[in-house]
């Protein structure tokens, strides 16, 4: 199998839709860490802040934290895209839908 048709296959773009929410799961793991930085004087009663500080001018001053900025815009739309994509083609597959209907004995997502 080549790396176009890897892609192009069911199987291919579940893994781009996994890949894309690893990494929307990296930043906000690296977001919570910044944000925690708040909280480092219960640590050192000396720092006021000093380690945030550090941080967010880590954030903003390097050209690559901004390049992974527009990634990160990249690889959300490319993530709702994927699972809308992988959404529509499932539902056109299988055109019955399942053999039991709950009726209303079912709960909604949105109900609870």
């Amino acid at each position: 199998m080549k790396w176009s048709e890897f892609f192009t296959s069911s199987v291919g773009k579940k893994f781009v839709m996994a890949l894309s929410g690893l990494f929307l799961i990296s930043f906000l793991v690296v977001h919570v860490g910044i944000n925690a930085c708040i909280y480092a004087d219960i640590l050192d009663d000396h720092d006021n802040g000093e380690i945030f500080n550090i941080a967010a001018h880590f954030m903003g001053a390097y050209y690559v934290i901004r390049i992974l900025e527009v990634g990160l815009f990249a690889g959300f739309f490319i993530h709702i895209i994927q699972g809308y994509v992988l959404a529509a083609k499932n539902s056109a597959t299988r055109r019955i839908g399942y053999k039991v209907s709950m009726g209303s004995k079912g709960s909604r997502w949105y109900r609870k």
